[in-house]
């Protein structure tokens, strides 16, 4: 059964990458978000007790470019994993402005460090091009050099979903 509901949440990770990429404009929130579920219900499948994922979306009405959460939270399983620590602990968290949208993606992994490894951080600049011209939004990221990065992304206000 297990298994079962695994192939369910990849195909649906899948079908969704499918449709993200050939959209135009922005998406609710909501369908970054449920990209975002059938991932991380792949990756929870595949380290359990090692992945330990914390939602605080009470703020869902707004839109945003595709492929935007999602590899976010990827970076966080790829660059904060280790099998050999403690469980990662992933935060997500929308929050209303009276400016806009606040979204942050938070870890306790390792640490972002931009220079380590020599080679650019393309998905991280495309995320960053797309949110400035698609809806003027910003893209920030703070590293604990002990451990831990938090992304921020702000989105202006916007038409409500």
């Amino acid at each position: 059964m297990k298994a079962q509901q695994v192939i369910l949440d990849f195909s649906a990770y899948l079908q969704q990458n499918f449709t993200a990429v050939v959209k135009e404009g922005t998406v609710p929130f909501t369908e970054e978000l449920e990209h975002t579920r059938s991932y991380l219900a792949v990756e929870t499948a595949r380290y359990p007790d090692k992945l330990i994922v914390a939602y605080d979306t009470p703020h869902i009405r707004f839109r945003l470019p595709p492929l935007t959460l999602q590899p976010l939270v990827e970076n966080c399983v790829r660059h904060g994993y280790d099998p050999n620590t403690a469980p990662l602990h992933i935060k997500i968290r929308t929050r209303e402005t009276a400016a806009g949208t606040v979204i942050t993606v938070e870890d306790d992994g390792a640490g972002y460090h931009p220079r380590d490894d020599g080679r650019p951080h393309t998905a991280l600049q495309n995320i960053r091009d797309r949110l400035k011209l698609m809806c003027g939004g910003t893209l920030t990221i703070a590293s604990d050099p002990a451990g831990g990065t938090t992304v921020t992304i702000t989105l202006p206000k916007q038409a409500e979903d």
